[in-house]
C-alpha cells in the first residue's frame, strides 16, 4: 500500500512544535510521501527541523486554513498522484499519535465497502439560520483533523473540483459547513462509502471534547484534540488528572504536552476543592444531555469562569 500525507500547519509563534515534528515522524512510517503546508512564512531554522521527516515544504501565507493547506498539498501531488494507493489528509490540531497508527490503518484496510475514512464521525452540524446565525441540526460528517482517501476518490473529477473550490471563509462556522460538512456531503452524494475507525458514543455531540478521556482509555483513541489540553473548552470537559490518563494507557511523552502547555496557558486560579473524580462524573452527566441542556450548563459553567471561579475546569 502506496500512501501520501498532507500535513497542514499553523502556530501563533511561527514555530514548529516539538509534538508537531512527533506526529509527522509518526506520519513518516506509514507514507511514502509527506508534504508539510503551513499557512506562516516559517524561519528557515524552523523549516529545517523537518529535515529527513518531511519531503516537501510548503510556507506561504494564506487566510484559507488547513483546507487550504489541505488544497496546496493536494496540488503540488496532483501531478503524480496516481503513484499512491491513499492520501491522507491530517494537521496540528491533535497531540498523538498516542496509538499505533498502523494498528489503526490495519482495522480500516480489512473493511467493506469504504471508499474514504476518518478518525471519528460527528453526528450533528450546521446550517444557516437566517439573522439568528446558525442552527444546530443532524447533519452526519467525518471530522477532519484526519483523514484518508482511497485512489478511487481523489482521482475522481468531483474531488478535484472541491479542491480547486476551496477558499477563505470570514468564520468557522462557515468553514465547517462548507469544507468539512461540504467535502463529505459532496463524496456521499456521489456514491463514495465511509467508515469512522471510532464508532461508539456517535448519538451524542462534541465527543472528541465531551469524552475524551473514555476515547483513549476504552477506545484506543489515536489523538486528544489540543484545544482540550490547552484548557480552550473548559466549558465543556475537565483535564484533571490528564497525564495520568495517558501515562497510564499509552506511551505517549507527556512532556511534549507540558511543553505546549506552557506557550498557550500559565492560569493555575482554579478552585480545588472539588475532587477530581467528581469533576469527571460532571461533564460526563454534561456531554450525555440534549443540546438544550447542554447549551445552559455549559454558559453556566462559563459565567463561573469569569467570575473567576473555576471549580469544575481543571
Amino acid at each position: 500500500m502506496r500512501r501520501a500525507a498532507v500535513f497542514a500547519h499553523y502556530d501563533k509563534d511561527n514555530l514548529i512544535d516539538e509534538y508537531v515534528i512527533y506526529y509527522m515522524k509518526a506520519l513518516k512510517e506509514l507514507v511514502q510521501e509527506l508534504v508539510f503546508v503551513s499557512c506562516n512564512e516559517l524561519p528557515e531554522n524552523e523549516k529545517n527541523k523537518l529535515s529527513g521527516i518531511a519531503d516537501f515544504v510548503i510556507s506561504e501565507v494564506h487566510d484559507e486554513y488547513d483546507f487550504g493547506s489541505y488544497k496546496r498539498g493536494y496540488l503540488y501531488l496532483k501531478s503524480h498522484i496516481n503513484e499512491y494507493d491513499e492520501l491522507i489528509f491530517a494537521n496540528d490540531s491533535c497531540f498523538g499519535p498516542l496509538y499505533n497508527l498502523k494498528d489503526v490503518f490495519d482495522d480500516m484496510e480489512v473493511l467493506n465497502d469504504c471508499d474514504f475514512w476518518g478518525i471519528t464521525k460527528n453526528r450533528f452540524g450546521l446550517k444557516p439560520n437566517g439573522d439568528k446565525g446558525y442552527k444546530a441540526i443532524e447533519r452526519p460528517h467525518l471530522q477532519s483533523y484526519f483523514l484518508v482517501f482511497n485512489k478511487n476518490v481523489f482521482t475522481s473529477d468531483v474531488f478535484d473540483k472541491f479542491m480547486n473550490s476551496i477558499k477563505h471563509y470570514d468564520c468557522k462556522n462557515e468553514i465547517v459547513i462548507n469544507c468539512e460538512i461540504g467535502l463529505y456531503e459532496i463524496l456521499t452524494n456521489e456514491g463514495f462509502s465511509s467508515q469512522a475507525y471510532i464508532r461508539s458514543l456517535y448519538r451524542f455531540n462534541h465527543i472528541l471534547i465531551s469524552f475524551w478521556r473514555l476515547l483513549i482509555e476504552k477506545y484506543k483513541m489515536p489523538f486528544v484534540k489540543c484545544s482540550v489540553l490547552r484548557l480552550q473548552n473548559r466549558n465543556l470537559t475537565t483535564i484533571a488528572n490528564w497525564q495520568v490518563c495517558i501515562s497510564k494507557n499509552t506511551k505517549y511523552p507527556i512532556n511534549l504536552i507540558l511543553n505546549n502547555q506552557k506557550r498557550f496557558f500559565t492560569d493555575d486560579k482554579n478552585i480545588r476543592f472539588i475532587p477530581a473524580w467528581l469533576k469527571i462524573i460532571y461533564f460526563y452527566f454534561l456531554g450525555v444531555q440534549p443540546g438544550i441542556t447542554k447549551k445552559y450548563l455549559s454558559r453556566l459553567n462559563s459565567f463561573f469562569m469569569k467570575m473567576h471561579l473555576r471549580i469544575f475546569t481543571f
